[in-house]
């Protein structure tokens, strides 16, 4: 008898959370650079960071052009699906921007996008930023105080190189970095739909038939998409992880947020026979999951606390998919399902 081939996930999880551990502050620092309000640090005499492609809104509708591809939505169309309300408004507010209102309530599990799942945002808010660089233009007017051989004052307020804001961010996030994970934590337990997913039988569609020709077809649908090379815990997959932070270059992820998103959408409307339900349901959940570590990480340059937290989901999920496949052959042995790939 064949076993079933589902992937078991290997020892290249830890290579990505050391990338992106070293990572996370240049995520940071990117996002104060992003949204900060001090003009006199990040003016043009500053030389602040040009738009990079991951923060562009071709059609100003709260949702940058990368993630108008993940919720299938039009970049070039505010308004997708005509009802009067903006695609990033549909989104914060939990509503389907493919649906026309009323009734367009987004169903199972969202994309942990837009700005009520972003984490850094709630945390690094105008207050916190306007104190940092508040305290940094104090110590360079004490310094012009201290040197009167300065010809241009107000040339050496304006002017502050991005090396130097980086050390800023760097400083501050490593004196307040227990407060603010402890922060991050808190923040993420209010969104338990990223994070703490449970998934009931009333969300997928179950039968009683449990004939071998039933368990067989629910089978041979599921592992069409684990055995395919886009599925999130293929080699190359997880590969493609490493080489977009390194590379800096998230469209591989992108793609494969996307397939794996349609996938997910279908695998919920397959029918599950009974006896493999408790199996189907824990798969759902640790791929939804896997899902929302990928987008979190993707997102990085804006929420970096959120992929932080990411990584460290990320990681329980070897031995949670590991044990969950071992269950799924146990139980086609117990059932004695030939299984033909």
């Amino acid at each position: 008898m064949k076993q079933i081939k589902i992937p078991f996930l290997n020892n290249r999880i830890p290579l990505i959370v050391v990338i992106i551990g070293v990572l996370l502050i240049t995520g940071g620092v990117l996002f104060v650079l992003k949204y900060s309000k001090q003009d006199a640090l990040l003016g043009n005499k500053g030389g602040s960071i040009g738009q990079s492609q991951d923060f562009i809104d071709s059609d100003n509708d709260g949702l940058r052009d990368w993630e108008e591809e993940l919720y299938r939505t039009d970049p070039l169309n505010p308004d997708t699906d005509g009802d009067g309300y903006l695609d990033g408004e549909e989104v914060d507010s939990g509503h389907n921007p493919l649906v026309k209102a009323p009734g367009d309530k987004l169903s199972f599990y969202p994309l942990p996008l837009g700005k009520r799942y972003n984490v850094t945002e709630k945390i690094f808010n105008d207050e916190a930023l306007n104190e940092l660089f508040t305290s940094y233009l104090s110590q360079k007017a004490e310094y012009l105080q201290n040197h009167p051989e300065i010809t241009n004052p107000q040339e050496f307020l304006d002017f502050t190189k991005d090396s130097t804001i980086e050390e800023i961010v760097k400083r501050s996030l490593g004196q307040s970095y227990a407060s603010l994970m402890g922060e991050n934590n808190e923040n993420v337990s209010e969104i338990p739909e990223i994070f703490d997913i449970k998934i009931s039988d009333e969300q997928i569609k179950i039968s009683e038939d449990n004939s071998k020709e039933a368990i067989q077809l629910y089978l041979s649908r599921i592992t069409d998409w684990l055995n395919s090379d886009i599925f999130f815990f293929q080699d190359k997959s997880l590969q493609a992880v490493v080489e977009a932070l390194q590379n800096n270059d998230f469209s591989k992820i992108d793609k494969l947020i996307q397939l794996n998103d349609s996938w997910i959408n279908t695998t919920k409307e397959v029918t599950v026979p009974s006896s493999w339900k408790e199996i189907h349901k824990e798969g759902l959940r640790i791929i939804i999951l896997t899902r929302n570590v990928f987008i979190s990480i993707r997102d990085i340059k804006n929420d970096p606390l959120k992929a932080y937290y990411a990584v460290y989901e990320l990681e329980p999920l070897t031995n949670d998919w590991n044990e969950l496949i071992q269950s799924a052959i146990d139980l086609t042995e117990k059932q004695e399902i030939t299984f033909s790939l």
